[in-house]
């Protein structure tokens, strides 16, 4: 959702600073730096590896906050960007777009050198993309459930177990994908791109769709909610999205095969 309550918190939150970090725009590069946690989340937190536009629109004007940070960590995690070649096409972009989204495999974007200029010369693709899938899965097939059946307040020491194990979660390499439950039936949604252990608690570092680059948010133990949000975070996602990068790293690493050879073996059937 777009939620206006961040706006003054993420004005005066500790911005993180992150070293410039290219996009991958080889077989090569690809291949090593998917395997380098530290380099995926430095890309993911560079500005110029996000969308050029931030959360908007969706159903009710609320945003498509779920979309935008799923399709964001996707496109960091499958796109190889070819910016000697010639730029694609309208239909030839949704379909990189329809691939990204789906988690398909890995994707070849000619014409450009990373995701926020692709998304610059697209956005208006990219957002009905984000729209159909707030109305396919937040609708029709029901994933609406998972952000209104949470808390937005827990025991404290639930939530501490929840936050030690989000850092196990971010210790072995993933970006974690969560929601934030807000009290009603509204929720938010960011990316953890990395995370520190304090004296009594930690120090997480998100990328929220709503903003550009990354924020710090501060967990101190004996907390019932992340007071600055009023809100719970909930982990969702990462074993299926990260299962689906493993075989798109395999099937491109060591056979070759993009999403696009993969969609057209398959229509050979």
């Amino acid at each position: 959702m777009r939620w206006k309550a961040f706006t003054a918190f993420a004005a005066t939150s500790l911005i993180t600073a992150w070293a410039h970090a290219k996009a991958p725009t080889t077989k090569a590069e690809f291949c090593e730096m998917a395997h380098k946690p530290a380099t995926m989340r430095a890309l993911l937190a560079d500005t110029d590896n996000q969308l050029s536009f931030t959360n908007r629109g969706g159903l009710g004007d609320a945003g498509v906050c779920w979309w935008h940070s799923m399709f964001t960590r996707n496109a960091n995690y499958l796109a190889i960007y070819r910016p000697d070649e010639p730029r694609p096409n309208r239909n030839e972009a949704r379909q990189i777009i329809m691939d990204i989204a789906a988690n398909r495999g890995v994707v070849e974007i000619p014409g450009f050198k990373n995701l926020s200029e692709f998304s610059y010369a697209h956005s208006s693709e990219i957002q009905q993309s984000l729209e159909g899938g707030q109305i396919v899965d937040g609708g029709l097939l029901f994933g609406w459930v998972r952000g209104v059946t949470g808390n937005h307040e827990i025991p404290a020491d639930e939530l501490k177990t929840r936050m030690d194990q989000l850092y196990m979660e971010v210790s072995k390499g993933i970006i974690p994908y969560q929601m934030l439950q807000i009290e009603g039936i509204t929720a938010h949604a960011w990316l953890v791109v990395n995370m520190k252990k304090t004296a009594n608690g930690y120090i997480l570092t998100v990328h929220d769709s709503n903003y550009k680059g990354t924020y710090n948010v501060v967990y101190t133990d004996g907390m019932t909610q992340l007071s600055d949000y009023q809100a719970v975070p909930y982990t969702s996602r990462n074993m299926m999205d990260y299962a689906s990068y493993e075989t798109a790293l395999k099937n491109f690493c060591k056979r070759g095969f993009t999403a696009k050879d993969l969609r057209e073996s398959r229509s050979k059937r």
